[in-house]
């Protein structure tokens, strides 16, 4: 079991009181003597006509009833010697964390169906006078869980290698709605509801479900006095012995994404959450909102232009809604669907972005010129192959590019090929 204290970002928002704000003003010099320049005193955002009452935005505070987050961790292994060098193993390795930090708005409305958040009295709110009341607080959870494969070789024969396949699953409810990161120490994206974390709850992104990762350094068996006589093997050794080589590949599932569309638009479930302001002007938070979710993600040929279905998602409470449009559920204005009282049913992380493949590969070798003195080449190239790895595709379905992928990833050493030439010399 493991505290993780937190420091950095969460305790920013610290500074951010009443006590902290200094104000700089200037003494001017008279003939007379210095005039002396007070701050000039503001009352708040009414300075320039009546105070208006629920639009004050306050970002970000901290939970008053913090709590360090904690990681229990598990672990069996089962190794076994092959023999002539080889190992294998298996491993079960496990972790839940508590009290992680997620970000809601502490004024959040409660569920509405029948009554837009724009045309909720600010009554209705939690603390009425505020707008958006951001806040960090500790009681998030995840829970990871995954089976290792590996198979290592020991250095003999100028052979090394270390091989490892992980099949994995992470699933936690601080990641925000739509997340395309893992959530650091303050959190991911602001959550959708400050009533229930678990409206984010679903696959973390950045985890992949498959993963085999594979190092390999290998001594070519050129040269070095193993096939001819001695003077042919003082001119192999000198001409093309003792070159290595070294590998790492890297094959894997690609990342867990979310549809979603974006806030301002709509708000299906009635608590604010989708929409900038309401109908007097107060403030809301205007966030990305879940989708609903009606079929299978992956279409029948998944391709850059097409990778995913996008029949399978659509506006939570519209059934006139056509794909590449706004969602406007619950948005409030004349016309528009009512909210439903929920979020969509779209669970966080169900569609599986590309994967990867690498391929990075170095050659060297160094030539002795005299006692102390060598001359070192090498060439490394990363992706050699020069595999296109795909970026994350669209993923907002009010967009008519949602589902088409434009980008090439460059995570992981994923990028185009590149390479690097050297010479260097040793003494």
């Amino acid at each position: 079991m493991y505290n993780i204290t937190l420091l950095g970002g969460n305790f920013y928002s610290l500074t951010g009181t009443l006590q902290s704000n200094t104000v700089s003003y200037a003494n001017s010099q008279t003939p007379t003597g210095p005039l002396f320049r007070w701050p000039q005193i503001f009352a708040g955002s009414g300075t320039s006509g009546p105070i208006k009452y629920g639009t004050a935005y306050f970002g970000t505070a901290n939970d008053i009833n913090w709590k360090d987050p904690y990681a229990e961790q598990f672990s069996l292994s089962v190794d076994h010697d092959l023999g002539h060098g080889y190992g294998a193993r298996i491993s079960y390795i496990g972790m839940t964390s508590h009290h992680l930090v997620w970000a809601p708005n502490l004024n959040d409305l409660p569920y509405s169906s029948t009554t837009s958040a724009f045309n909720q009295k600010l009554s209705a709110r939690p603390f009425p006078n505020w707008g958006t009341i951001n806040t960090r607080s500790t009681g998030a959870d995840s829970n990871y869980q995954s089976m290792q494969f590996n198979v290592s070789h020991r250095l003999s024969k100028g052979l090394t290698f270390d091989s490892t396949y992980t099949l994995a699953k992470n699933l936690s409810n601080n990641q925000g709605p739509g997340s395309s990161s893992f959530a650091g120490e303050t959190g991911g994206s602001r959550a959708s509801f400050a009533g229930d974390p678990d409206v984010d709850y679903g696959q973390v992104y950045g985890t992949r479900r498959h993963r085999w990762n594979t190092t390999m350094v290998y001594a070519l068996p050129i040269g070095r006095g193993r096939q001819f006589g001695a003077s042919m093997n003082r001119f192999l050794d000198a001409a093309i012995g003792g070159w290595q080589m070294s590998n790492i590949f890297l094959l894997q599932s690609g990342p867990f994404l979310s549809a979603y569309f974006p806030g301002g638009q709509g708000d299906p479930s009635g608590t604010g959450s989708g929409l900038n302001s309401d109908a007097n002007g107060g403030a809301l938070p205007g966030r990305s909102q879940k989708v609903d979710r009606v079929g299978s993600s992956v279409p029948a040929e998944q391709n850059r232009s097409n990778w995913i279905n996008k029949a399978s998602f659509v506006c939570p409470g519209d059934a006139s809604w056509k794909p590449g449009t706004a969602c406007h559920t619950g948005s409030g204005n004349a016309g528009d669907p009512l909210p439903i009282g929920r979020f969509g049913n779209s669970q966080n992380g169900n569609i599986v972005g590309p994967g990867t493949i690498n391929l990075s590969t170095g050659l060297s070798k160094t030539f002795a010129i005299t006692s102390g003195v060598s001359l070192r080449g090498e060439a490394t190239f990363t992706n050699i192959i020069n595999h296109t790895n795909l970026a994350d595709p669209n993923l907002n379905i009010s967009n008519s590019q949602f589902g088409v992928i434009t980008n090439a990833r460059t995570s992981d050493f994923g990028g185009n090929r590149t390479g690097q030439v050297s010479m260097r010399l040793q003494f």
